[in-house]
């Protein structure tokens, strides 16, 4: 049979029109699962983040409703000294990052809303009534594709747990409508929507410029095939290097202190934790020395909150600046209170530091008001070894240590050596 040149034209007209339909497919379907999974991702780290925000916020109020002349209550708007309660917080946290041009919506909800909440902070649709009835402790986290106004979302929801601070104050406080909550209850969810079709261009642009080289390589021969889905498949990993450095700088932020820049109280418990899943076995000898600023309010007072700001920067840099360069950890735990963990050192080692940390912390001048005068006091024990599943009790021990230094006057401080058979 004659093949004429018509009749290759028209062979390969029909593979080229087959072809390119399955890679129109292909690139389609790469491009919903790349946009899915970065819509994913990038709910998970907005609701990682708000809900982080909301924990160290509950964690941190509690010490600032202390303070006689500061109120924590929902209704805080136009009352001097009244700050919003952790629920509020994270509700008006969630509408502030939200950006509805972009589609991203950020809403807090919970089967159990307050009474002056009842209307809004109940499920407000389908999706949010099947979160709270899907989600437990085991899956903590509930996602779905719907439609939004015409528009794909991904629906992102994570369980709220509750911590101690907060059941003491659901559970008494009058407007709860309930009051048997316990650590750990699931107390409501945060629901993250995110579109899957717009403000994606430069990933819509690298797909259609990788559509039209397959299509133009295809013709061709199967190099040039293998030549597109490999620039496709390089670009695709760009994509997620981009997504992990963000992610990466979200997860940082997370176990930062925003003021001192050091570790924060999360990254501390986990660094404790670290230290007993690896049963010490290349940490000890392991010191513990804990260091509160003394007469801290004092200065808040006196100066006012940004001086007192300034002194806790130039006090964590002046520390940071004595301690050994590769052996050490070092964390903001409290207002004033701070932690530093120390591997392999010697009770000689243990004295010189926490001299040189008082004197460095004497010697601490804050440029703006230098009549300020720093001091602090230390509690520090040394363990030799373990054989506890908990680092709890050698903290402790510093803590010890530290309350008997400020008992003895201030600016000193008190080793105490740890014992792990002491209960």
């Amino acid at each position: 049979m004659k093949i004429t040149q018509t009749h290759a034209i028209a062979f390969f007209s029909v593979i080229f029109m087959l072809m390119a339909s399955i890679s129109l497919l292909a690139v389609q379907k790469f491009q919903y699962s790349t946009t899915t999974v970065l819509a994913s991702r990038t709910a998970e780290v907005i609701a990682t983040t708000v809900n982080q925000a909301r924990v160290s916020y509950s964690a941190d109020i509690a010490q600032i409703s202390l303070h006689p002349d500061i109120t924590v209550e929902t209704l805080y708007h136009g009352k001097p000294l009244s700050i919003p309660n952790p629920a509020t917080f994270a509700i008006e946290l969630g509408e502030a990052v939200s950006n509805r041009d972009a589609g991203i919506i950020i809403h807090t909800y919970s089967k159990y809303p307050f009474k002056n909440r009842a209307l809004t902070g109940g499920p407000q649709d389908k999706f949010q009534q099947d979160a709270l009835a899907i989600l437990s402790t085991i899956n903590p986290v509930f996602e779905r594709i719907e439609e939004l106004g015409g528009t794909p979302v991904l629906r992102h929801s994570e369980a709220i747990l509750m911590e101690k601070s907060c059941v003491d104050c659901h559970n008494y406080h009058p407007n709860s409508p309930k009051k048997d909550w316990k650590i750990g209850d699931i107390r409501g969810a945060i629901d993250v929507t995110v579109p899957l079709e717009g403000g994606n261009d430069d990933l819509a642009a690298i797909v259609r410029y990788s559509y039209i080289i397959f299509m133009a390589f295809s013709v061709i021969s199967l190099l040039g095939m293998f030549i597109t889905l490999k620039r496709t498949h390089q670009q695709s990993k760009e994509l997620d290097k981009k997504v992990k450095i963000r992610t990466n700088i979200l997860n940082e932020m997370a176990y930062t202190d925003s003021l001192t820049l050091i570790a924060n109280r999360r990254a501390y418990e986990e660094f404790c934790d670290n230290i007993i899943n690896k049963k010490c076995a290349n940490s000890l000898p392991l010191a513990i020395i804990i260091y509160d600023l003394d007469h801290f309010k004092q200065i808040n007072d006196q100066y006012g909150h940004d001086m007192g700001d300034e002194c806790l920067i130039a006090t964590v840099e002046a520390v940071s600046a004595i301690l050994p360069a590769d052996n050490n950890f070092h964390a903001r735990i409290g207002g004033e209170e701070f932690a530093i963990i120390l591997k392999h050192v010697s009770n000689e080692q243990l004295e010189q530091t926490v001299q040189r940390i008082l004197e460095s912390v004497r010697q601490v001048k804050v440029l703006k008001q230098p009549d300020i005068k720093v001091t602090c006091s230390i509690g520090a024990t040394l363990a030799t070894e373990l054989n506890e599943t908990t680092i709890k009790s050698i903290v402790k021990t510093a803590d010890d240590a530290l309350y008997e230094a400020k008992s003895l006057g201030r600016d000193q401080w008190v080793s105490k050596p740890y014992d792990i058979h002491h209960k």
